[in-house]
């Protein structure tokens, strides 16, 4: 049995929670680990002054966040770090007969012939293929960071040049930014369902992540300012234009109200925009409305193709250098060659043409996830790639994605979406945009529909990610 002694002062709320709290957090600093046995409930409760039924409701509460296990006549036990059981990759490519609607990709198009002939454009302009073996300043090429610009300006955002730096691919975009802005052992704070790609990220440079409360705007401000007073945070991640993975849409008031806590406990933003989302659909971004507070990423993964890994970063002069820093000792500056194609792209009108059409495909597959399976709880956009299914009762989401698997349709389960032990809801995200076709889509969605109409059966494989 660990000799552990938590405070439950730096703690607010009852009693047992604040138990359950200090278990998550002695678990994330190395405090206690994977195989502790805990004190027992009397002990515990002697240590604490507070009643044997206290420890209990604590122990209990840790053990749905999946911080613990109880073994009769044994005691309670450390799980240890749940993520640390979590994968979430790109697959290789494989023959099957498998509709994924897991990831949130571009929609399927003849992107190859678009390719081929920029790459011929590109091959006859002497000047620019000498400048493309050169070494560039780590913010990347001038014109490059030029077509960015532009790029934001369609999409109703203003942006200097000189403040952009371009990255390969918005998970470039968000790491770099951790690692100028941030050190290891760091806080810092998101919605409690956010994307898994940023979690991995927080972990790899071993930042304490905090999951918040949402609601049906996004996150509560309530909820950043307790964090804030309580635990100082020195980060806040969010996605206001398209939530991954609720698909939820932050209001413009609500924006502000975020933007006000955060100002008054001067808190960095990183705010997350690679969502595919029309320029016509767009609030104004938080960048827009605190470019001093506001560290803004985005990429072409979504809109154009998530091969060209090309992304890009804005920020204030100060946030920018520290950056910038953090790319120079990553990998010195982005591949020249993809920007130029993205730049050939945008400059020839061919990105214009390849979203209006994005666009389009999306509203056709919206139409049939309504038609499909919109009598369900689902929360969606009309021009989003995923939705957010909440299952309804007896189901459980383990059971769900594991029992769909088996009929050859494929969705992520929320736990991958949960941050640290967040409690994860049941309920699945849908993508709508991967399927090579509209009729392989509609397959997908009648065997989810088709599969909520029946019975779960409880007795399957344990799941994994």
């Amino acid at each position: 049995m660990i000799d552990w002694h938590p405070n439950l002062d730096r703690f607010s709320g009852p009693k047992y929670k604040a138990l359950a709290d200090a278990i998550e957090v002695a678990i994330t600093e190395g405090e206690l680990s994977s195989g502790d046995r805990l004190p027992t409930h009397r002990s515990l409760a002697d240590q604490l002054g507070v009643t044997i039924g206290t420890v209990t409701r604590g122990y209990a509460e840790a053990e749905r966040r999946r911080l613990v296990t109880a073994r009769v006549g044994s005691g309670t036990f450390i799980l240890g770090k749940v993520w640390e059981k979590r994968d979430f990759s790109v697959p290789e490519p494989q023959e099957s007969d498998l509709i994924d609607l897991s990831l949130s990709l571009p929609v399927p198009a003849r992107r190859e012939q678009i390719l081929a002939k920029s790459l011929a454009s590109i091959a006859e302009e002497w000047e620019h293929l000498s400048t493309l073996l050169d070494y560039h300043p780590e913010t990347g090429i001038a014109r490059h960071r030029e077509s960015m610009a532009r790029w934001m300006r369609y999409h109703g955002m203003e942006a200097d040049p000189d403040k952009i730096l371009i990255t390969s691919g918005g998970q470039n975009a968000n790491m770099l930014t951790l690692q100028g802005l941030l050190r290891p052992g760091d806080i810092i704070a998101s919605e409690h369902l956010t994307y898994p790609g940023f979690i991995n990220a927080a972990r790899q440079w071993q930042l304490r992540h905090m999951g918040l409360a949402m609601d049906q705007h996004g996150l509560t401000p309530q909820a950043l300012d307790q964090c804030c007073h309580q635990f100082k945070p020195r980060l806040l991640y969010l996605m206001p234009n398209l939530q991954n993975p609720t698909a939820t849409l932050m209001p413009l008031g609500r924006r502000q109200e975020i933007l006000d806590v955060a100002a008054l406990h001067k808190l960095v933003i990183l705010e997350d925009d690679v969502q595919f989302i029309p320029p016509e659909n767009r609030l104004p971004s938080l960048y827009s409305l605190a470019p001093e507070r506001v560290v803004y990423t985005s990429s072409f993964s979504k809109s154009l193709a998530g091969g060209l890994r090309v992304g890009f970063i804005c920020s204030s002069d100060d946030l920018n250098q520290k950056i910038r820093i953090a790319m120079r000792n990553n990998c010195w500056s982005a591949p020249p060659l993809m920007s130029e194609v993205a730049t050939e792209w945008i400059d020839s009108g061919e990105a214009w043409q390849l979203t209006a059409w994005q666009r389009e495909e999306i509203l056709h597959r919206q139409q049939i996830l309504k038609e499909t399976i919109g009598h369900l709880d689902i929360q969606s956009q009309p021009y989003s790639f995923h939705a957010w299914l909440k299952l309804p009762e007896p189901w459980r989401a383990e059971t769900f994605v594991q029992q769909l698997e088996s009929k050859n349709v494929k969705v992520l389960h929320s736990e991958v979406f949960a941050v640290g032990s967040s409690a994860a809801p049941q309920a699945v995200r849908i993508c709508i945009s991967s399927p090579s076709s509209r009729d392989r889509l509609r397959r997908g969605l009648e065997t989810i529909s088709d599969m909520l109409a029946s019975d779960p059966n409880p007795i399957l494989r344990p799941i994994v990610f």
